[in-house]
């Protein structure tokens, strides 16, 4: 995540203030997020699948019916008929194992989901206590702006993370255009978010020292 971040100066002065690989605990609890986020993102994406594949397999079945009841061509009907019965056979299958998927997937979904909160939970202790000890964040940050980071980790629910990755899912599946889940510049329950936001704020930062 943030200590990959080695392409600019910042990320020069990420990378030295720690053990390479190594995480603060922020950035830890940040980090935890985004792969939670990721995948819920995984979990809904499967499951609209599954779900689609069996709609449109009875669209299917259902246009070929509708086919046959108007074919007068004996050879066309029967090959009709073939398909009605294959596309029945798929279909008795993933209604069979749809429940089993689901089921699956919702474990996985809610282990995301406490894992968020969890590390929310935890950014919020530090958010709330003015007296943590700054080690536990990047010192190329001021507490202040690492507080700003943490609210917004924490702006988005992890029911509010299922919602959007279900929409944006459904979205996908249909073909339709992807709009941003928030109105904002970044979306923080990305790494790369983060990484833009830490980019202008510490620009900033530094134009500001330049200019006195």
């Amino acid at each position: 995540m943030l200590h990959d971040a080695a392409w600019t100066l910042a990320g020069t002065v990420f990378a030295r203030s720690r053990p390479a690989g190594a995480l603060f605990p922020i950035e830890s609890a940040m980090d935890e997020i985004a792969r939670a986020a990721r995948d819920i993102a995984f979990c809904e994406t499967a499951d609209v699948i599954a779900c689609g594949r069996i709609t449109v397999l009875r669209d299917m079945i259902s246009a070929c019916h509708a086919e046959i009841a108007v074919q007068h061509d004996d050879l066309v009907a029967s090959e009709l008929v073939a398909a009605v019965e294959g596309l029945g056979d798929d279909l008795a299958s993933f209604e069979e194992t749809l429940p089993l998927e689901r089921a699956f997937r919702a474990d996985q979904r809610d282990h995301a989901v406490a894992r968020i909160a969890a590390a929310q939970s935890r950014l919020r202790v530090f958010v709330a206590d003015a007296s943590l000890q700054p080690d536990l964040f990047d010192p190329a940050l001021s507490r202040d702006e690492a507080v700003q980071l943490a609210l917004a980790a924490l702006a988005r629910s992890p029911e509010e993370i299922v919602l959007a990755a279900r929409m944006e899912a459904e979205a996908r599946f249909a073909g339709a255009p992807i709009p941003s889940p928030e109105g904002e510049i970044y979306h923080f329950t990305q790494p790369e978010g983060w990484m833009a936001w830490l980019a202008t704020h510490i620009a900033a930062r530094v134009g500001r020292g330049l200019h006195g």
